[in-house]
């Protein structure tokens, strides 16, 4: 439960009007805003804005943060919970940024969630997600994504449902779809084949499909795509023209 003093911070942020210069920064790298209906519209923005405010952001290795990183990431995080409630990141608390990416056990990293309320992102790697919108390769969003999976206090691929008989429908169309993936993950034109490492990567990956590449979804994974807008509350296929 959010305590009293954090309500009435949070509360107080979301009255306070959105900040001028980063207008410029919102059009530039989330242009499916001007999409959205105006009710929609401030809540991606209220989202982004309490965000941006409530989480601590630390440069690693000397990198500074600037505004453009805080908008930046703190939209990834908003485009996926604009309308969820405001607190479905309370357990997130700091987001480090690396430069580039990084290096462990012989793997390259370029992004990673943790329990203890830390997200860790490689800015090269935010900003060329950026640059397609539509391949369904975002490693902001896929990070929020394991983010919102570990609501319930798992990297299972299951977030926190509304009812038992909602979270009999997502195992079934999920575990459906993953296993699926399993059998021909190169053969899937919407989803990507690192989706079929766990059901924690295939929630993730199937997210970033789901904000990026949400025709194809709708067309080829038409219960996938209908559990996702369930759970995000968003349709983002009505956006795409």
């Amino acid at each position: 439960m959010i305590s009293p003093w954090r309500w009435l911070k949070r509360r107080s942020l979301a009255k306070r009007p959105f900040p001028a210069h980063w207008e410029p920064l919102v059009a530039k790298h989330f242009p499916f805003e001007a999409q959205l209906g105006a009710e929609e519209r401030a809540r991606f923005r209220r989202h982004l804005f309490v965000f941006a405010n409530e989480k601590h952001f630390e440069g690693a290795r000397g990198l500074e943060i600037t505004d453009e990183m805080r908008v930046v990431v703190s939209g990834a995080a908003a485009r996926l919970a604009r309308n969820l409630p405001l607190g479905v990141y309370d357990d997130l608390v700091t987001v480090l940024l690396y430069t580039g990416a990084w290096e462990r056990d012989g793997g390259i990293i370029f992004g990673e969630a943790h329990r203890w309320g830390l997200v860790v992102l490689s800015w090269d790697s935010v900003r060329q997600g950026l640059k397609n919108p539509f391949d369904g390769h975002n490693v902001a969003l896929h990070e929020f994504a394991h983010v919102l999976d570990l609501a319930d206090g798992r990297f299972d691929g299951t977030p926190e449902m509304e009812s038992f008989a909602a979270l009999h429908a997502w195992a079934d169309v999920f575990s459906r779809h993953y296993f699926s993936l399993q059998e021909a993950p190169g053969r899937d034109k919407v989803l990507r084949p690192y989706g079929a490492t766990n059901e924690a990567e295939f929630f993730a990956v199937a997210t970033e499909a789901f904000f990026e590449k949400p025709r194809q979804m709708k067309q080829r994974h038409p219960e996938l795509y209908a559990q996702l807008k369930r759970y995000y509350r968003a349709n983002p296929a009505a956006l795409e023209r």
